[in-house]
């Protein structure tokens, strides 16, 4: 699936809590890690007008001290992830915008398959705040982005994670099922368990059941180890609750999809299970609108 994660980091504990998920993503999928650290004008002069207040010769300086402690960070991350047998590279890139340099990164690196990063995060002199920088993100590129709620800036407990059940929400929509191309590969590769998720009204419930049966059958029929659960309530809230109680480790999810089924928007759903959740959720943008 996944050639090469790129890993934005702004030099905080906060923003390295997605390591471990990542890191098991990329041993999971024989995927490499870009670590890539972007350093913003107002970071390094700590004011918005620092290119018009502050002289020229004394920003180019300031400007490579910040470079060189960028460097140092990551390669300092970088040897603690390698010594653990993984393939890492790491860069530091100058850039007026975060949100927009880590697009224009996965866009214009082939070999980019998925950003990871976490909702937020603190560094440098003045703060980044990752949660505005991961929806920038999440709307602009078409790459898959996995998103890791903060561990409000504690030093990570584990150095990987283990995938044993990813869910997957389903709303009865081919849109929806794009989400099952990123996840199946990953289960394959570790044995996980699908959790299919589809939440409905009353009446939808027998329907729904009929299609979440049939879409599992055509993955156990390809030896995939699956569950299906048909749930009743706000979909959001839902999924969260099937993810929690039946102890999955990632949610995939479309992050939007009009559904067949007619009550489920994906769009704000995955925007909630983003905001709600304490698994890690990985978004798949959708190829196409339903005519």
């Amino acid at each position: 699936m996944t050639r090469r994660i790129l890993v934005p980091l702004d030099g905080s504990v906060t923003a390295e809590a997605v390591l471990p998920y990542a890191t098991s993503l990329a041993r999971a999928t024989d995927a490499s890690l870009l670590l890539l650290r972007i350093i913003t004008p107002g970071e390094i002069g700590q004011s918005l007008f620092w290119k018009t207040t502050i002289p020229a010769e004394l920003r180019r300086e300031w400007t490579e001290e910040a470079l060189t402690r960028a460097n140092v960070y990551l390669a300092s991350v970088a040897e603690r992830l390698r010594a653990r047998d993984l393939h890492v590279v790491f860069d530091v890139q100058p850039a007026d915008d975060a949100a927009t340099a880590i697009v224009a990164r996965a866009e214009h690196e082939s070999e980019v398959r998925l950003i990871a990063m976490t909702t937020h995060g603190y560094g440098g002199a003045l703060r980044w705040a990752f949660g505005s920088v991961a929806a920038k993100v999440l709307h602009a590129t078409p790459t898959p982005l996995l998103i890791v709620r903060s561990n409000g800036g504690e030093h990570p407990s584990v150095t990987e994670v283990p995938y044993r059940t990813i869910c997957v929400p389903l709303d009865g929509s081919p849109l929806a099922e794009q989400a099952l191309a990123t996840a199946q590969p990953i289960a394959a590769r570790i044995g996980a368990t699908l959790l299919l998720v589809c939440v409905v009204t009353g009446d939808d419930i027998a329907e729904a059941r009929k299609y979440l049966e049939g879409v599992a059958q055509r993955l156990r029929a390809d030896r995939f180890n699956v569950q299906t659960h048909v749930v009743e309530g706000i979909p959001a809230d839902q999924i969260i609750y099937v993810a929690q109680t039946e102890h999955a480790d990632l949610i995939v999810m479309a992050t939007h999809g009009r559904t067949g089924l007619r009550h489920l928007w994906l769009g704000s759903v995955a925007t909630r299970v983003v905001h709600s959740a304490e698994l890690p959720v990985l978004l798949v943008r959708v190829h196409q609108e339903e005519g």
